[in-house]
């Protein structure tokens, strides 16, 4: 019992210093965690994750999306985002179907793969993970609508992956295509989603300021949030996208009142956000560091996985410039941050949920979930130093 407190008061201590060292060196703390992970992990096999921990995996992974996207909607302007949207949705969508389509045709011509098999792999990869950009991009010297953009990026393709995925996972075992079913569930999932959090965003505004609840606020904003996500989960919606579009409107509800003339004050208690900053860090710094120890250290060891991880790795850089090149020929204010926009690349908790998804359909696929996390390695080193060079070549500019 001892043990499991000290624990738990080391790995916040870790994730202080390792926000501190962001602040001073530029080097992300989401790379440190993640290491510290496999270090206790896969490496030193401190921590086992091959009992009561992988169980509770699902859980641990929906949890830190959970709270990261509320962050996220609270820290966002309603009004950027509704600017934002299509351009951002139109980003998103074309460095994905990129992606996938470039992984596909590379995996079947270079390693012999089917055309399927290969999509399947550009789907599971083909989205950043939101949990890491969101609390990335809050420290970075990032224009407002370039933020915007990479966390409705972030935010959307979470979504994609996980639908697109299990479709091409049904095509695969069923052997039939069915684009109109697939394309069906996405819009269905987040107009389910984005209609289900007005609702309860606009209950929940009423309730907080007509009955004047004081003390426990944070507390039921946070059970309502579990409640929403719960619910529009069970509708068949996405439950992410409903979390964030709950933030983004209850942050933003005052401004929009005003805009539709509506009597009274709505604004959202800064001790909320206050508590919410803390519970962030919390469980974020336990995520990351989860997510080193479930990676697959054997994915390391094997010089055909770090070959194919390699292309695939390549195919995901072109995809993002190739993006990113037609986002700033549409919106000039992109421009100055090109680059980081094309280093926020990183994959997550989607990615490595999706990777044993194919094997558990009954679908081997060799070296399948070795070459997803060598990716999440090398998506996130990537991001690393990407982010290292840009920020410190910003500092020297401003000295």
């Amino acid at each position: 019992m001892l043990d499991i407190f000290f624990t738990v008061g080391a790995v916040l201590i870790l994730g202080f210093i390792t926000s501190m060292i962001f602040e001073r060196t530029k080097v992300p703390d989401v790379i440190i965690l993640i290491f510290i992970g496999m270090i206790f992990g896969p490496v030193l096999n401190i921590v086992r994750v091959d009992g009561p921990i992988s169980v509770l995996a699902p859980y641990i992974g929906t949890l830190a999306l959970i709270i990261i996207l509320f962050d996220g909607g609270l820290n966002l302007n309603l009004f950027k985002v509704l600017t934002a949207l299509a351009e951002a949705a139109g980003f998103t969508i074309m460095v994905f179907i990129l992606t996938v389509i470039f992984t596909g045709f590379n995996m079947h011509y270079i390693f012999g793969w089917t055309y399927l098999d290969g999509l399947l792999l550009g789907a599971v990869v083909g989205g950043t993970s939101s949990a890491i950009v969101i609390p990335l991009i809050s420290k970075l010297s990032m224009s407002e609508d370039s933020k915007v953009v990479l966390t409705l990026e972030s935010a959307l393709t979470d979504a994609l992956c996980i639908i697109v995925a299990i479709a091409l996972i049904e095509i695969i075992s069923l052997g039939t295509v069915n684009l109109r079913d697939t394309a069906g569930s996405l819009a269905s999932a987040f107009s389910t989603a984005a209609v289900t959090a007005a609702i309860f965003a606009v209950f929940w505004i009423g309730i907080i300021n007509k009955l004047f609840i004081k003390h426990i606020r944070y507390s039921l904003t946070l059970a309502v949030v579990f409640i929403l996500y719960s619910v529009v989960e069970l509708i068949k919606g996405n439950g992410a996208i409903a979390v964030f579009v709950f933030a983004l409107l209850l942050s933003n509800f005052n401004e929009l009142a005003k805009r539709l003339k509506l009597k009274g004050e709505f604004e959202l208690d800064t001790m909320v956000r206050a508590f919410h900053v803390e519970v962030s860090f919390f469980v974020r710094t336990f995520f990351f560091i989860f997510i080193g120890l479930m990676f697959n250290i054997e994915a390391l060891k094997s010089r055909a996985v770090l070959i194919m991880a390699c292309v695939i790795f390549v195919i995901l850089i072109i995809a993002r410039i190739l993006g990113v090149k037609v986002l700033a020929l549409i919106d000039k204010r992109i421009v100055p941050f090109q680059m980081s926009i094309i280093s926020m690349m990183p994959r997550g908790l989607a990615a490595a949920v999706l990777a044993s998804r194919p094997l558990a359909a009954g679908i081997n696929i060799q070296y399948f979930p070795e070459i997803v996390f060598s990716i999440i390695i090398l998506t996130n080193l990537a991001t690393t130093f990407g982010v290292f060079i840009i920020e410190h070549k910003k500092l020297k500019e401003v000295q």
